[in-house]
C-alpha cells in the first residue's frame, strides 16, 4: 500500500533555491494533533494559574479579615471586662440601696459572683457573644431591683411627706407630754401632748402634709386645728388665737395654719401641740427633728 505523503514547498524572497520536503499524513496530523494538544494545555494551565492566583488573593484577603476579627473581638473582650466591672459595682451599690430600702437582697443564682461575663467559653468569638448576652441578662436584672428600689423609696417618701417631722411653732418647750401638774388645779394629770411658750400672734405651721379635717373650739383647747397626715397619723394644734385654713384644705409642711394664742384652758401665750396614731396621743417629740 503507497504511503500517502505531502510535500511542503519554501520559497524564499532572495534568489535562493526553492526547498521542498515531504513528510508522511501520519507525521502531519501527529504535529497538528501535538500542537492542538499544546494549545490545549497551555490554556488549561492558563486557566489554572489565573484562577490559583485569584484564590491567593482571596485567601490573603481572607486572613486579613479574619487578622482583623481577632483584633476587633479582643477589642471587645477588654470591652466587656470593663462592663462586667461596672455591672459588679452597680449590682453591688443596688444591693446597699435595697437594705436601706427594707428590701431583701435576693442574690441571683445565675450570676456567679464577680467574673459572671469573662467566666465563659475561651474561643474569642464565643467569649464575646455569651458575656454580651450575659451583661443583657445582668442589665435587665439590675433594672428590675432598681425599679423595685425606687417604688419602695417613694412610698418611703410619701411616708416621710406625710409624718409630722417638723416643730409647728418656734419657742420655748415649757411641758412635755406625760404626767404633769395641773397648772389650775395643782392635781397631776396626764398631759397628752406638748405646751411650746412663744409670743401672742407667732407662727404655727404645718409639721407634714396632710388635709385639715377639723377647725373650731372645744374649752380644754379653745381655737384649735386638726389636721390628718394619713398613715394613722394626724395631729392637733390648740390654743391659737385665729386659724388660717379650712376644713377640707390640703396642706403642706410649713404652710401656716394658724397664730400662737391663748384661748381656752390657758396660762399664757402658748401653742398646745398633740401627734394622734390610730386616734391614740403620743409623745410628739418622737416625731420631731429640728427643735428641743
Amino acid at each position: 500500500m503507497t504511503r500517502r505523503t505531502h510535500t511542503i514547498i519554501f520559497v524564499p524572497h532572495a534568489r535562493a533555491r526553492f526547498r521542498q520536503f515531504q513528510v508522511s499524513s501520519r507525521l502531519l496530523w501527529a504535529s497538528a494533533s501535538g500542537a492542538l494538544l499544546a494549545v490545549l494545555l497551555g490554556g488549561v494551565f492558563g486557566v489554572l494559574w489565573i484562577r490559583s492566583i485569584r484564590e491567593n488573593r482571596e485567601v490573603s484577603a481572607l486572613v486579613e479579615q479574619n487578622r482583623d476579627l481577632r483584633g476587633r473581638t479582643k477589642t471587645l473582650n477588654a470591652k466587656l471586662e470593663t462592663l462586667e466591672k461596672s455591672l459588679a459595682e452597680f449590682e453591688e451599690r443596688t444591693r446597699k440601696l435595697s437594705i436601706v430600702a427594707g428590701l431583701s437582697g435576693v442574690q441571683d443564682p445565675g450570676t456567679g459572683g464577680v467574673g459572671g461575663l469573662t467566666a465563659v467559653s475561651l474561643d474569642p468569638s464565643v467569649r464575646a457573644e455569651a458575656g454580651l448576652e450575659e451583661a443583657a441578662r445582668r442589665s435587665v436584672l439590675l433594672s428590675s431591683r432598681l425599679g423595685k428600689i425606687e417604688d419602695r423609696l417613694a412610698l418611703e417618701a410619701d411616708q416621710l411627706a406625710l409624718t409630722p417631722t417638723l416643730a409647728p411653732a418656734v419657742g420655748v418647750l415649757t411641758a412635755g407630754f406625760g404626767p404633769r401638774s395641773d397648772p389650775f388645779t395643782g392635781q397631776q394629770e396626764y398631759h397628752t401632748g406638748l405646751d411650746i411658750s412663744a409670743p401672742a400672734g407667732s407662727r404655727v405651721v404645718a409639721p407634714a402634709n396632710g388635709t385639715v379635717v377639723r377647725v373650731g373650739w372645744e374649752h380644754g383647747y379653745g381655737k384649735f386645728v386638726e389636721i390628718a397626715h394619713g398613715f394613722g397619723l394626724s395631729s392637733l394644734y390648740g390654743h391659737l388665737e385665729t386659724s388660717r385654713v379650712l376644713e377640707g384644705q390640703r396642706v403642706h409642711r410649713g404652710d401656716l395654719v394658724g397664730l400662737v394664742g391663748s384661748t381656752g384652758r390657758s396660762t399664757g401665750p402658748h401653742l398646745h401641740y398633740e401627734v394622734h396614731v390610730e386616734g391614740r396621743p403620743v409623745n410628739p417629740l418622737d416625731y420631731v427633728l429640728n427643735a428641743f
